[in-house]
């Protein structure tokens, strides 16, 4: 059975046949127009320069480095190897914070035995010190003993002296006078025997006789009267009173007897008296006599007072030269002290080194690097001849500047103070301000002719440093960065190509384009007008009057090297 076709399948394979269809047309209608384009020759458009307005500036581009304003290598001033390391690379941190530490268990050893030393060392000047003080007062007392020495042994000397001289007259005299006495003692001792005593003996004999007789004749008158009473011849009071002369005389009699005995006593005292200082006075004449030897005595005494004197005095010099000794231990404690302060010194040194051992911050910063690991050694970086083994670098980030070098021709234009322009790959159309802080006075690497050489081509370069004016945490250490010195810059401006203007200033002229040249298709007339040009920038020049915006003038002609044989001829616009 045969069916019959629907109108819808017929539009659809249509659709399908023009779909296929319309490209090939397309390719086809293109190709013939091409073609035909390149078999007709269209004169070309006649380049010119319009004036317009925008920025005329002069500028040096240079590529440098991103370095921080400060960066410090934090390195170790002992050796050792590293304890522990407390922060990373990108870690913050403060000034004196501590940043790691070197193993100090050698270090501790040698502080603890130098502040035994220093313990030992203090001690021996404390008893040098006491020594010193000893001596002094030692050497003081010497020499006050023996000034009083010397002083005693010379008073000693003079009465010496005096007694040597004045000993033989004394002498003499003693004699003389002991030889009177006992002259005198002899002579008084033979007027007792001879004169006094016999005289007053005799004397009271006889009154001794007398009384016996008065007595005798008392008795005699008692017994008379007696007898007379007896006889009644005479009274009882005669009789009483011749027994009161009786008892009289009898006591005369006993008192006479008495007186007698007295001095026969007295004379015998006397006479032992008398034979007493005689044998006194011969005594003191003996010892008179025997003093002649004392006169050799004392000049003996003399001779040893004189050489007692002179040994005190050679004691005293002694004494006196025992100072020199105070000297020496004054030099030994001087000594003392000196090892006492060497030690203090060393001490001291060994102290810094043990808190060298720990790491501590400069600045505070960003730690950019971090070139060791625990358990690693390093280098002292004051006690070696290289420069020690850097442990972290830390930089201030707060302030970041682009080193960059600028050739000897452009040189001469950079200022300090100049705006920069900075771009860096990683922040693709952004631009960071900056400002020319710092422009080498001398070439880079040296003013020498070797040195120069060693540039790159050859090229004399200075370098520029430019200060980031605003940080930015994009602008990383170590990132290249393309920095753009504005020499001078005007925005707004009427502007020209520079190469479309001959001469400058007032003295400035240019080829203002007219109408086309009917005759000469693709070609147009010019007319030479003078204007006033201001900036010359590197592309654009100023327009100060002379011109108005949106004309058009004959760009310069290109004067740069041909490429592979072509003539690029004029700039477009």
């Amino acid at each position: 059975m045969r069916q019959t076709p629907r109108p819808g399948g017929e539009m659809k394979r249509l659709k399908i046949v023009l779909g296929c269809l319309l490209p090939l047309l397309l390719v086809v209608g293109g190709s013939w127009w091409g073609i035909r384009r390149m078999l007709t020759k269209v004169p070309k458009p006649p380049a010119t320069a319009t004036v317009s307005r925008g920025i005329v500036e002069i500028k040096v581009t240079e590529t440098g480095t991103i370095e921080p304003l400060t960066k410090v290598d934090v390195k170790s001033k002992v050796a050792g190897r590293i304890a522990s390391m407390l922060v990373d690379e990108g870690d913050l941190v403060a000034a004196g914070q501590l940043l790691a530490e070197i193993d100090p268990t050698e270090i501790n050893s040698q502080v603890d035995q130098m502040r035994a030393q220093l313990q030992g060392s203090r001690a021996r000047l404390s008893s040098a010190s006491t020594g010193v003080r000893y001596q002094r007062e030692q050497t003081s007392t010497g020499v006050q003993v023996a000034e009083q020495s010397v002083a005693s042994a010379q008073s000693q000397v003079e009465v010496a002296e005096e007694e040597s001289r004045s000993q033989p007259s004394l002498t003499e005299a003693d004699i003389r006078q002991a030889e009177a006495s006992l002259r005198s003692s002899r002579a008084a001792l033979d007027l007792l025997r001879t004169a006094t005593q016999p005289q007053a003996l005799v004397a009271a004999q006889t009154g001794l006789t007398e009384a016996q007789t008065a007595s005798a004749n008392a008795q005699r008158q008692l017994a008379r009267q007696n007898q007379l009473l007896a006889r009644g011849f005479v009274a009882q009071q005669q009789v009483d009173a011749a027994g009161t002369e009786a008892v009289a005389a009898r006591a005369r009699l006993d008192q006479a007897q008495k007186r007698i005995d007295v001095i026969k006593e007295q004379q015998r005292l006397e006479v032992a008296d008398a034979e007493e200082r005689v044998a006194q006075a011969e005594a003191s004449l003996a010892r008179a006599r025997a003093a002649r030897t004392i006169i050799k005595v004392k000049e003996q005494q003399l001779v040893a007072a004189r050489a007692a004197l002179q040994q005190a005095k050679a004691q005293l010099v002694q004494a006196r030269a025992s100072r020199l000794q105070d000297s020496m231990r004054g030099d030994d404690v001087a000594q003392a002290r000196s090892g006492v302060d060497q030690i203090v010194n060393q001490l001291t040194e060994i102290e810094v080194r043990q808190r060298d051992t720990r790491l501590i911050a400069p600045m505070a910063g960003v730690i950019t690097h971090r070139y060791l690991e625990k358990g690693e050694l390093v280098t002292s970086g004051v006690s070696t001849f290289s420069s020690g083994t850097p442990v972290f670098q830390v930089a201030d980030l707060s302030t970041m500047l682009v080193k960059a070098t600028v050739n000897e021709v452009d040189v001469h234009k950079v200022r300090l103070g100049l705006p920069v322009e900075i771009h860096i790959d990683g922040a693709r159309g952004v631009v960071f301000q900056g400002r020319v802080t710092k422009v080498a006075p001398a070439a880079f690497g040296g003013t020498d002719a070797a040195s120069q050489a060693q540039g790159a081509g050859g090229v004399v370069r200075f370098s520029v440093q430019v200060t980031v004016t605003r940080p930015d945490p994009r602008l990383r250490p170590g990132m290249s960065a393309r920095c753009t010195i504005i020499m001078s810059r005007r925005s707004g401006v009427l502007r020209l190509p520079s190469d479309a203007v001959e001469g400058a200033g007032d003295k400035a002229s240019v080829q203002v384009a007219g109408k086309p040249d009917p005759a000469k298709p693709g070609q147009l007339t010019y007319t030479k007008r003078t204007i006033r040009a201001g900036l010359r920038g590197d592309t654009f020049i100023e327009v100060v009057s002379g011109l108005k915006e949106g004309e058009k003038v004959k760009p310069g002609v290109y004067t740069g090297p041909k490429r592979q044989g072509v003539d690029f001829g004029p700039k477009p616009d």
